[in-house]
């Protein structure tokens, strides 16, 4: 992510500058008056010169889209690098304040696009109706389109935008299989409205609700791929009408300490967008609240490398007696084991089904740590927790043994570094399944988590055995990050071609004489230059 715009999106120093639309009573529930009165004052400044205003808060262009903050940032860049408009820092941030409040997003409308403002790497293709996969997909994600919402007019217009500002379009994604400019000019625009309208019940009813206010104590839970299950608190201060400040005391599942603040802005009413510090490190936040405040959930990664980070999940501690995570998630037969219950409200005895013995060592603002010990004899099977009259299923499983391993992500793309760009990692974990007979002889596979295995990379075929490519492309460590080697010409390599590679991925785990193996694809490829908030 370009660090000037994230810079911008979350209240530091930034250059960009542009837009918005119609303001008025219906928006004093998202926006105070003072503040929406600012924002459209800096609007009709700055903006309307080249985006009319033609009635009262009513923008040319403007007023026709709907945004994420991230979609409104990219836009704003590209009215300054382009079109030469510049802003003082207060003005800027004003201006993309107001635009994500009062053009924004409800929340339903961001959920099928959150997995790329959350930076998460090698998602799965969104599945769209319409060809969109090939129409929009080949040159960058879904989530660009299902992040925006604008009437066909506007969308025939972003069209044509496309291929003025990218003439060779058609032959550079690959579209010369299909008729690609007929159907982006003539057919999709009126099925894109139809799927991402600029007038929803949703955002009408959005628009018009109170902000939940965010401040007090939160019982949170995650998973770092490559580090594990973490848990703890944050207190969260309100420091203004949009602003929070929170602090961390987490720790990881074997204990280690993993303590963080950072500061933030709410936009729209829910989406979090945070800078801060994590174990001693520079991290981002992208989260989105509940509707209610009760809940906040989403991805925190490093500020230097987007594809390393965690799963973030936070509750209230006020609320209904409840059990949110057990960690570790699975208890191996003929153990003794530290558990931790995630949770608040947890009062009374603690039982974890037939062949288990459990016993409270202490209780925490979070939840309770707990001693388990569990019989050679006790059945395999996700089992129910009990914690006085609080029930969850499926949380806890118990093994006998790991009868097969997925490997995840099953695909992922690793970039080379060199010069001034950073690698871009790859990060795998190696999940556990073990096989439970049920009614009717049936048998399901019961997922117990990440296991610790030995990792190991090959070549993915013979022409990658050919090349080296395990030699030349990179390491893949023991906690399951793959680091890539530099960029550039080899001359250690024939041709002196470049590091790239075609690997597999390997885990393996074994007991005693037994080995189970799981293999992912890796593919090694070039630098990426451009980095957008929204990929």
């Amino acid at each position: 992510m370009h660090w000037r715009v994230w810079s911008l999106i979350s209240g530091g120093v930034a250059a960009v500058a542009v837009l918005l639309g119609t303001v008025g009573a219906a928006h004093a529930a998202m926006m105070p008056p003072a503040a929406a009165r600012a924002g459209l004052a800096v609007v009709q400044a700055h903006c309307s010169a080249c985006h009319r205003e033609t009635a009262p808060g009513h923008f040319a262009r403007i007023s026709e889209e709907r945004k994420s903050p991230e979609g409104w940032a990219m836009t704003i860049f590209r009215m300054e690098n382009v079109h030469g408009v510049r802003l003082t820092q207060k003005q800027l941030r004003t201006i993309l304040r107001y635009l994500s409040d009062v053009q924004g997003l409800a929340p339903s409308e961001t959920r099928a696009g959150r997995f790329a403002l959350e930076r998460r790497p090698n998602h799965p293709i969104l599945k769209l109706p319409y060809n969109l996969p090939v129409m929009c997909g080949r040159c960058h994600s879904l989530a660009r389109v299902a992040l925006t919402r604008q009437p066909a007019s506007e969308w025939r217009k972003l069209i044509n935008f496309h291929v003025g500002q990218f003439p060779f379009l058609e032959y550079q994604d690959g579209s010369r299989d299909i008729r690609w400019w007929k159907i982006a000019s003539t057919q999709l625009p009126a099925k894109l409205a139809k799927l991402f309208p600029l007038h929803s019940a949703a955002w009408r009813q959005w628009r018009n609700r109170p902000r939940a206010d965010l401040a007090g104590v939160w019982i949170v839970h995650g998973d770092m791929p490559g580090r594990g299950d973490y848990y703890g608190t944050a207190l969260i201060r309100r420091r203004s009408w949009d602003r929070y400040r929170a602090r961390y005391v987490l720790h990881y599942a074997n204990g280690a300490a993993f303590n963080g603040s950072s500061d933030a802005i709410i936009y729209t009413g829910f989406q979090w967008r945070g800078t801060g510090t994590l174990g001693g490190k520079p991290v981002h936040e992208v989260y989105f609240a509940a509707a209610n405040g009760s809940r906040i959930r989403g991805r925190w990664f490093l500020a230097g490398h987007s594809e390393i980070g965690g799963d973030w999940d936070a509750a209230r501690t006020t609320g209904a007696p409840k059990v949110m995570a057990v960690i570790p998630s699975a208890l191996e037969v003929g153990t003794r084991q530290r558990l931790i219950l995630v949770g608040r409200g947890l009062r009374g005895g603690v039982d974890l089904g037939p062949g288990t013995k459990a016993r409270i060592l202490v209780r925490r603002p979070y939840g309770l740590i707990l001693s388990v010990r569990v019989n050679a004899h006790a059945a395999p099977g996700y089992r129910t927790v009990r914690v006085g009259g609080v029930r969850s299923r499926d949380l806890l499983a118990v093994y006998r043994r790991v009868d097969h391993l997925e490997v995840e992500p099953a695909f992922a793309i690793a970039r080379l570094g060199g010069g001034t760009l950073a690698p871009v990692d790859a990060q795998f974990q190696a999940i556990g399944y073990t096989n439970v007979l049920g009614a009717h002889g049936r048998v399901s596979a019961v997922r117990l988590g990440a296991m610790p295995v030995t990792w190991s990379v090959a070549p993915f075929n013979a022409e990658a055995a050919k090349r080296g490519d395990v030699r030349f492309a990179g390491t893949l460590r023991q906690d399951g990050l793959f680091v890539p080697a530099e960029g550039g010409p080899d001359s250690k390599r024939q041709f002196s071609a470049d590091n790239t590679g075609d690997l597999y991925v390997v885990a393996t785990r074994r007991t005693g004489k037994t080995a189970v193996v799981a293999k992912a694809h890796l593919i090694v490829t070039v630098q990426r230059w451009i980095k957008p908030p929204i990929y």
